[in-house]
């Protein structure tokens, strides 16, 4: 009975020991996201453009000009991109698919968030009541300090009401 308990004894010490040792590690306190600022190169509705859907990054000016390219298809949107110092700076570009009536889309934020970009998207496509004539395409581009890290978009609905004011 002795040895017995002298076992038990000890084991309980150790375990009290490594609860202790547990106890005393500093905990890595985790960092909240950084904000990227980032700076609107064009946010429009183009009347009558046909497109899908749209959450790109461009790094380099070739990815730019093809995304460009993309964005202009069927609008009155110049034929050469807005200038971006690709040195420096890279280019987020979300575009909604071709929408029946007003609505907008906004890149609303762009974080840091455990070795990733997370870019969230806003979508507001138009409130079920409005009637239009014309359909449209939103988009909205940025341009934001050139980073490393991979990117990853997350998007948010809200809707567009008819006189054109976003309700979230």
């Amino acid at each position: 009975m002795r040895g017995l308990l002298r076992t038990v004894t000890a084991f309980l010490a150790v375990l009290l020991s490594l609860a202790c040792a547990g106890s005393a590690t500093p905990k890595r306190a985790r960092r909240a996201p950084a904000a990227v600022p980032v700076q609107t190169i064009l946010q429009q509705g183009i009347p009558g453009q046909a497109g899908e859907r749209i959450q790109e990054v461009a790094k380099d000016d070739a990815s730019w000009r093809a995304l460009w390219a993309k964005l202009r298809e069927g609008s009155s949107l110049p034929e050469q991109p807005p200038a971006v110092d690709f040195r420096h700076e890279m280019a987020i570009v979300a575009a909604m698919p071709t929408q029946s009536c007003v609505s907008k889309v906004t890149v609303r934020s762009v974080q840091k968030v455990r070795g990733e970009l997370v870019v969230t998207v806003l979508e507001e496509p138009p409130a079920p009541n409005c009637v239009c004539i014309v359909s449209q395409r939103p988009i909205h581009a940025v341009r934001l300090q050139r980073l490393p890290e991979p990117v990853r978009f997350v998007t948010e609905r809200g809707q567009t009401s008819c006189g054109g004011r976003s309700g979230r």
